[in-house]
């Protein structure tokens, strides 16, 4: 994975040698020796996401401590990875040493852009198409309405409920167009199981946030994915009220570098809550 297209430098970097020397050995012994490393600007559950190259080409390496929080994102990953292979980049090796790693074929793209009338927008559309008719794996036993269970008072969660997979956290940066005009989902790790139409429902957030109407994103949705346009009226109003209580939580706890994100973020699912309340 990557999210530049720049050639690494030919120099090994201290990204690369500052890394603890027991992970670089369990890396280097599937890879060969890392000669250069350049770091992902995106991304926010690895401890370390790098670009690496080695005598087989570039690789991207995703490595957390065994000690942090989100460390079992990466073993989730790696179970996902299999079923997620038509539509994200392979999973190559996968260890623990030290630190959880998972090293995955490196893809060049660009961040999608997902703003109104965007030549991306084709491109996420197919992609979320192909995922929209995928079941979720026995690996991914987290159901999006068992999830949500603690916003959902007043709310019929089970209107979520489904067998399909669901990417939960969909944004710009975990979906990357490649030059040729396809697009990779990237960054499964907090996969769920649920409605077909869910993860158009999260990539509809972001629309919004890109400064799309409710109206115009949910238009374009209709059109480009066919699992939106046959999801129950009652059923979207239910999400969206989550996802508006989501944010408003995540708003109000989150630390203050975050703060306007989460705010405009919050906005934003506001607007989209307003929009299907008076339509």
């Amino acid at each position: 994975m990557s999210l530049t297209t720049h050639p690494l430098h030919p120099t090994t970097s201290t990204l690369w040698s500052d890394l603890p020397k027991q992970l670089r050995s369990a890396v280097e012994a599937v890879c060969g020796p890392v000669l250069a490393a350049t770091e992902a600007p995106a991304g926010r559950t690895a401890w370390r996401r790098l670009s690496l190259e080695v005598p087989g080409g570039l690789v991207f390496l995703k490595a957390t401590p065994l000690s942090h929080r989100h460390c079992h994102t990466l073993d989730t990953e790696a179970r996902v990875a299999a079923a997620v292979s038509s539509l994200a980049p392979r999973l190559l090796h996968h260890g623990a040493a030290g630190w959880r790693w998972l090293i995955f074929e490196h893809v060049q793209g660009q961040a999608a852009d997902l703003s109104a009338g965007s030549v991306d927008l084709g491109a996420v559309a197919r992609v979320l198409q192909q995922l929209a008719v995928l079941p979720a794996p026995d690996a991914v036993r987290l159901r999006v309405e068992d999830r949500w269970e603690y916003l959902g008072a007043g709310l019929d969660l089970g209107l979520l409920a489904g067998d399909r997979l669901v990417h939960t956290d969909l944004n710009a940066g975990n979906i990357l167009v490649q030059r040729d005009g396809t697009a990779a989902l990237v960054d499964w790790a907090w996969p769920a199981r649920g409605a077909s139409w869910l993860s158009a429902g999260f990539l509809l957030a972001q629309l919004i946030d890109a400064g799309t109407s409710p109206a115009d994103a949910e238009d374009w949705a209709r059109r480009a994915l066919p699992g939106w346009a046959g999801a129950p009226a009652g059923a979207v109003d239910t999400f969206v009220t989550v996802l508006t209580r989501r944010r408003a939580a995540q708003a109000a706890t989150c630390k203050p570098a975050r703060r306007p994100e989460r705010e405009g973020q919050l906005r934003s699912a506001m607007a989209w809550r307003h929009f299907r309340s008076h339509s």
